[in-house]
């Protein structure tokens, strides 16, 4: 794979290039799937600006992550989300225009993606097809978009973070997020700089089904809307505490949460 040209001065975010004191081998951090396997130091973070764009999922998770960073003169966030967006809809909203629209702004060192609410559906091939969700052609058109949106950013030197699709309520989507998610964590072996943050298990019971409420910070509280897709005021703080605390096992530097809500399991 190329060489995966590191954030800029100032920001300390790394997934490589041990020093004598770093540990060497195989990396597992929440779960995540990663380009790199070695370990670096954990370290001050130093000034880094973090995009976080998506669809109406992104929106919950940039709100909960707007309380848990709004006070961290280390990080600058900034969400740029669109509800009912994804990557399948150019003429509703060309995301591939905007990412670079976005990158050239503000020359984020952290690009989080939460996409694939809205992209369980058909998609349309350049050369006019139509390729039915799922299908084997599907899924390869499907790995293309998601690899372009990756190294959009990686090309400009911003680590990306994706953040793969929550446990939904509704039977057949959720069969289908598994699908698409799927295609993230796979896509996420093949770009330096990109790593894929599963989310699945954090919404789901330890029987691994879907469920609306639990005990958070010792409280009962429910954590999803009633459509059994988008997150309630806790959840999105639920959400946005394990990916902010995700930015620092993966990313090797100090970060904390400044409302941290856990599922108490």
């Amino acid at each position: 794979m190329a060489a995966f040209k590191p954030p800029g001065a100032g920001c300390r975010f790394s997934t490589g290039a041990p020093t004598p004191s770093d540990v060497s081998g195989t990396t597992t951090t929440s779960n995540a799937t990663t380009t790199t396997t070695s370990v670096p130091a954990l370290t001050a973070i130093g000034h880094c600006t973090v995009l976080e764009i998506g669809d109406s999922l992104g929106n919950d998770l940039g709100w909960g992550m707007a309380r848990q960073l709004g006070h961290d003169p280390a990080v600058k966030l900034v969400q740029a989300d669109k509800s009912s967006s994804g990557l399948l809809t150019p003429w509703f909203y060309d995301w591939a225009q905007k990412e670079k629209v976005l990158l050239a702004q503000y020359k984020p060192q952290l690009v989080i993606i939460t996409f694939g609410a809205n992209d369980e559906q058909n998609l349309k091939a350049p050369n006019g097809d139509v390729l039915a969700f799922g299908s084997a052609p599907w899924v390869k058109a499907y790995a293309g978009i998601v690899t372009k949106m990756a190294t959009a950013a990686t090309k400009t030197g911003a680590y990306v973070l994706w953040v793969g699709m929550p446990i939904m309520q509704p039977n057949g989507y959720r069969q289908g997020m598994v699908l698409i998610n799927s295609v993230f964590a796979q896509v996420a072996t093949t770009v330096p700089g990109m790593t894929f943050l599963p989310t699945w298990e954090l919404f789901a019971n330890a029987k691994g089904q879907f469920v609306d409420a639990e005990r958070v910070n010792n409280i009962p509280s429910l954590l999803r809307e009633a459509d059994g897709i988008h997150f309630s005021y806790v959840g999105e703080n639920v959400f946005a505490t394990y990916v902010t605390r995700a930015i620092g096992d993966v990313f090797h530097v100090q970060i904390t949460p400044e409302a941290a809500m856990y599922v108490d399991r």
